[in-house]
């Protein structure tokens, strides 16, 4: 169960590590720019958080394995979609339909907490938490030498035929979990909410280009955003089966973890997978590596070290408490960050400070953000946090990836990269705020 697991994971995540040192490829091959690039990516990530949304509370109705094998196979079709692109339009549709397999990690963790005990789930999480930083390094790698050698779609094809695996091995050796037989999805609460989603990433990344604040766009996207929530308010306070028992909002374990959540990957992994990497490419305002050379001294190192010490923080997060855990990975990559707005024209600096954040955030944090997600669920609702969390985890990339590809193109040199690095420092300030509000829970056998 838990290879079936990494596998599918993998399958999912790799779509956005490999592809982390093509960027200036697919610019390149698809007559664009870096920053239409990063829409793209921009596109998945949002995508990813509306999944997040949908197939957790739909698990607790037709099965975790159902839902599981559902979205991979979406997925699996838009990989194929994207591999076969020959323009920006049609690899943004191959990019949404990955996306759809956005909940891969909350409905894995979701099989986990119900089939191990406490004193595995933690290890278990940190080990599936390890794929956030990608395969050990290798796909960084690989990804950069296949951009080189055949270009990107050589990377969409490799991911295409591990997904099919995926898919294959789930149907063998992944148990069925039920929670809710019989319920009905509560639709309103997803459309309101992908509404208030939508209208904020379209006013933040509107809001941070050149005179984006002044934009009407910006504030009517902003208005949209409230009205939309308040009427998620109204109707889920009306219906016998909402998406979130109205309690729950009030809970400091739920808006806490998805506010600290959003926060920590608008910042960590948005400079990770975009910043670091457009940067050591563009040959103008940064370094100007090659995909495989830039894979090779900035992402496969941090990757590593994520890979290594994600299952050790994942083992040690119910003995020292989880929370604990997340705020000295925050205060970490808060730390590396404001280091690499210092060190943005110096490469060995800057590829010292990404490489500690494999620990700091690929590990430390994300396996405890993870492990919360399934530890502060309401009981009625078991599936709606970690898919809130998981939406909060995709939008929180998706808008920082959006908000830097706007920075960085409102300038000419390598100021823009230092201006997103300072955003970025920011969000991770408001992480560590926000995860200080979380409060204490009694588990047996875990610390949280």
């Amino acid at each position: 169960m838990l290879t079936a697991l990494v596998v599918a994971v993998a399958s999912f995540q790799l779509n956005a590590t490999m592809l982390a040192p093509a960027i200036g490829t697919m610019a390149d091959e698809l007559n664009t720019d870096i920053a239409t690039i990063g829409l793209s990516a921009t596109v998945f990530s949002f995508v990813t958080a509306i999944a997040g949304l949908f197939w957790p509370p739909l698990s607790d109705i037709i099965g975790r394995k159902r839902a599981l094998l559902l979205s991979t196979s979406i997925l699996t079709l838009g990989s194929l979609v994207a591999a076969l692109a020959v323009n920006v339009p049609m690899l943004m549709v191959g990019r949404a339909m990955q996306g759809a397999c956005g909940a891969t990690f909350a409905l894995s963790f979701l099989i986990l907490r119900k089939v191990v005990d406490t004193t595995r789930f933690g290890r278990y999480v940190g080990i599936i938490t390890a794929i956030n930083a990608g395969v050990g390094g290798i796909d960084t790698l690989l990804g950069g030498l296949i951009a080189d050698a055949v270009g990107f779609r050589g990377i969409f094809g490799l991911t295409l035929i591990l997904e099919i695996i995926a898919v294959i091995m789930l149907a063998r050796w992944t148990p069925e979990v039920k929670e809710m037989s019989g319920a009905r999805m509560d639709w309103w609460g997803i459309g309101t909410l992908t509404l208030t989603l939508v209208a904020i990433n379209i006013g933040l990344t509107s809001a941070f280009l050149p005179g984006g604040w002044s934009d009407m766009k910006t504030w009517v996207s902003f208005g949209v955003a409230v009205i939309a929530l308040i009427a998620f308010r109204i109707g889920e306070g009306r219906i016998s089966n909402p998406l979130l028992p109205i309690e729950a909002l009030s809970d400091r374990g739920v808006w806490g973890l998805l506010l600290t959540t959003f926060f920590t990957l608008a910042s960590s992994f948005s400079v990770l997978v975009f910043v670091v990497p457009a940067l050591t490419q563009d040959t103008e305002s940064g370094f100007g590596l090659s995909s495989t050379v830039s894979a090779l001294f900035f992402l496969m190192p941090y990757s590593i070290l994520g890979w290594g010490t994600a299952p050790v923080f994942g083992a040690l997060a119910p003995k020292v408490g989880y929370r604990l855990v997340l705020r000295v990975g925050l205060l970490g990559s808060l730390l590396l960050t404001v280091l690499m707005v210092f060190g943005v024209s110096n490469a060995v600096m800057l590829g010292c400070v990404v490489f500690f954040m494999g620990a700091t955030y690929s590990a430390a944090a994300s396996c405890a953000l993870n492990g919360l997600g399934i530890i502060y669920a309401p009981a009625s609702h078991p599936g709606i946090l970690p898919g809130m969390n998981s939406a909060a985890f995709n939008f929180g990339a998706s808008v920082g990836i959006g908000i830097m590809s706007a920075v960085i193109a409102g300038s000419t040199d390598a100021s823009g990269y230092r201006n997103a690095l300072i955003v970025a420092a920011v969000f991770t300030a408001l992480a560590l705020i926000f995860s200080l509000v979380l409060p204490s829970r009694q588990v047996e056998g875990e610390r949280v």
